[in-house]
């Protein structure tokens, strides 16, 4: 690291790039179970050998080219952790040289402060075509690992990522062998004080960049969550950047971003299957700008009212406006009572809930239809 850059310089230009890991500040609140979660978040390096078409640090394109020296990071990890200002590391990178060294450089970091006796939660996202040792070492040592997807298909990824090699082979095979390396870090390992990717597998997409549509990323989330048994998908709306291929391209709306956000945690955690989105997208995939639960009710509407004494819990977590907390807490007041009346109901979620789910529930003597 050069040094005429200030701190101050070296963590504006390199928080730039994690832009679309979600890193908006150095030190930033992750959401985390209903908790926000202060974590330091920065690229290892802005030099970059590949020509992403929507990146800021895309080779072609003039930028400060800057790197972390892995002790000075490690060093500043745990200062900052002892002090109490960050509960964890979120480390990305571009891909300076080889995956493998970029890597390396990485588990540099992750080695120093582990060996310091840092127990703070570490994010990694290892690079793209990385050899399989050091996904192993990867997984040991953080608590969430993943690598960028970037696209929902291999079509679009070669269109956005034209020198990052085939999609199957760089990403797909990648993500596999970190899901396999998880599996069996937690077969070995039963209650990690940390690392072992104890938070599990994530991934992430950029959306809106080329000609998409909602459907695409609809079918390659199922298989994420279903299929591959990733966390987390996370979604970055494109945002255009001067002097890149895509610069005139209009920026994603936020309301797309969000909308998908949603359908992907009514697979995650609601037990929606993508075959329920096909009633809610239109004729070109997109999804409308509207509940997509709410979407899926008005879409079924022999599905509802509900009898909640009867009902499954996967049949009560379909009602809008319950979710699984909610539906769960129902089920454990089922087995002590009957919810005959609208005064039942209000004991178990407030009033206020219930008023919003009225027209979809029906108890086993009164509608409920006078809130």
């Amino acid at each position: 690291m050069s040094k005429f850059i200030s701190r101050r310089d070296r963590w504006h230009f390199l928080r730039l790039g994690a832009d679309w890991d979600r890193a908006v500040v150095p030190i930033y609140e992750a959401a985390a179970r209903g908790k926000c979660v202060p974590l330091l978040k920065t690229l290892l390096t802005s030099h970059c050998k590949n020509e992403c078409a929507y990146c800021t640090f895309r080779a072609g394109r003039q930028c400060p080219r800057i790197m972390w020296k892995p002790e000075k990071l490690a060093e500043l990890t745990i200062q900052l952790w002892r002090e109490r200002k960050i509960a964890g590391l979120f480390l990305s990178s571009s891909v300076s040289k080889d995956p493998d060294y970029v890597t390396e450089m990485q588990l540099n970091v992750l080695r120093i402060i582990r060996k310091k006796g840092y127990s703070g939660y570490i994010h990694l996202r290892i690079m793209p075509g990385v050899s399989p040792h050091y996904i192993r070492e990867a997984v040991e040592l953080a608590d969430r690992v993943g690598v960028n997807l970037e696209a929902p298909n291999k079509d679009i990824f070669s269109e956005l990522c034209p020198d990052k090699g085939g999609f199957k082979e760089t990403i797909i095979k990648r993500l596999t062998w970190i899901t396999d390396e998880a599996q069996r870090a937690k077969q070995i390992t039963r209650h990690p004080k940390f690392g072992f990717a104890k938070a599990g597998v994530d991934t992430q997409m950029i959306l809106g960049a080329t000609d998409d549509n909602d459907w695409q990323y609809l079918q390659v989330t199922e298989w994420l969550y279903k299929k591959q048994g990733l966390k987390r998908v996370y979604y970055s709306g494109f945002e255009p950047i001067a002097h890149t291929p895509l610069e005139k391209r209009r920026a994603c709306s936020p309301w797309r971003e969000y909308r998908l956000y949603q359908c992907s945690f009514l697979i995650r955690d609601y037990g929606f299957k993508i075959g329920n989105f096909t009633q809610i997208v239109n004729d070109e995939g997109f999804l409308p700008n509207t509940d997509p639960k709410l979407a899926f009710a008005e879409a079924n509407p022999d599905m509802f009212p509900i009898e909640l004494n009867t009902a499954s819990y996967h049949q009560i977590v379909q009602i809008p406006h319950i979710g699984p907390l909610t539906a769960s807490r129902i089920m454990r007041a089922r087995e002590n009572m009957q919810i005959r009346y609208c005064t039942d109901l209000e004991k178990i979620i407030g009033r206020n809930l219930c008023r919003r789910v009225s027209r979809y529930i029906e108890l086993k003597d009164k509608k409920l239809t006078d809130f």
